[in-house]
Order: structure tokens, then sequence, then C-alpha cells
């Protein structure tokens, strides 16, 4: 990502109206873009099978806030560093996203987006993180690397979205926050999703 365009990223996170939700609970991921030879990437990891929720799903770094969390990034930079190794000295934080209920609406998670310039060697957590991968984002903004399935929820059909890469599924909340960076990077989404009112929709 050349200066200009991380520029205008900044400007796009800044300016946005985030939506902000109230919960019991609350959690935070880091959602980090990083620059690589190859050009901008998003980094990820597949869960552990022994976890007792999400197990062998692929997800952003990150967990559930702790009283000592001063805030959502916080939280984010403090689960990336324990499940990944990757310091906070190495992360750009831009700021933070729309929040993202839970099904049943007990917990709340922030996407913090971020960027890392220079990639470190990454250490995961054994007992969390059974793989860190990440997945061009050129390749994310095609439409037909995608599959949509529609399932229904209430009243209404419900769109889950898929991505496959090197052998790892991206979906679920995964590919919802990750369609939301991507309407906000150079390029654009490859689908015109309101990720909002999809999701307003789902709690009526």
């Amino acid at each position: 990502m050349n200066p200009v365009a991380l520029r205008q990223l900044e400007a796009r996170v800044r300016e946005r109206q985030r939506r902000a939700i109230e919960a019991p609970r609350t959690a935070a991921v880091l959602v980090p873009l990083v620059f690589q030879p190859e050009g901008l990437s998003l980094l990820l990891t597949r869960r552990t099978e022994d976890l007792s929720t999400h197990r062998g799903q692929v997800a952003f770094p990150g967990g559930r806030a702790e009283p000592t969390d001063l805030d959502p990034i916080d939280t984010a930079l403090r689960e990336c560093e324990e499940e990944i190794g990757l310091h906070r000295g190495f992360v750009q934080v831009l700021g933070m996203l729309d929040d993202f209920p839970t099904v049943d609406g007990s917990m709340v998670v922030t996407p913090v987006l971020a960027v890392v310039p220079t990639l470190p060697a990454l250490r995961p957590q054994p007992s969390e993180v059974a793989r860190i991968f990440s997945i061009p984002v050129p390749l994310l903004q095609r439409p037909e690397g995608w599959r949509v399935e529609e399932v229904p929820w209430r009243k209404s059909r419900w769109p889950l979205y898929h991505f496959d890469h090197d052998g790892e599924t991206l979906w679920g909340l995964s590919a919802y926050i990750t369609l939301m960076v991507l309407a906000l990077v150079e390029g654009g989404s490859p689908f015109d999703f309101d990720v909002e009112a999809a999701f307003k929709a789902r709690q009526g």
C-alpha cells in the first residue's frame, strides 16, 4: 500500500460513523493488513480443535475483554500478542470498525483495523492457534472467489459468505468483517453488501 492509499484509508476509517452496540460481554479482534512483497494481505489464524468455541475455524486474532484492558483496541492488541506473538510495537492501529453482535446477542465483538508495515517472525500459541496465514487483498476483491449461501433466519434469508484459500475457509463473522474492510481499501469490496442493514434485519 503506497503512502497516499494508506492516508486515504486512515481518513475513511476516521470519518465513517461507527456502529457501537452495548452488550453484557465484549470482545475485540485485530484485523491486520500486512505489507508483503506481493502486495497487501490480510493476516488470519485457524483456531485449534481443542477450544470450547469456534474450534477449527478461521478467525482474526482476538478474544474477550479483561478488566485490565483500557478499551477494545487494548484488548485486540493484547490478544494478538498472546495468540500469535505480534507485539503492538509492530502494529499501526487505524481505528475501530462496527461492533458485531453474536447470534444470541450476549456478546459484542469490536474489529480493530490496523496495518503492519513489517511483519516480524510470529509465534502461535499452541493451545489456541493451529495456523497463521494470510490472504492477498486483491484475491479477496474478486467476486468469483467467494461462495454465497442463503440460510433461513426468522422471516427472511441471511447470506453467509465463504472464501476458500490455501486449504482454509474464511466464513461467518470473520467474513463479514473482511467485507467491511474491503469496502474501505483501494479497489473496494466484491459485493455491494450493506453490513449494517443486514445486522439490523437479523436483530429484528
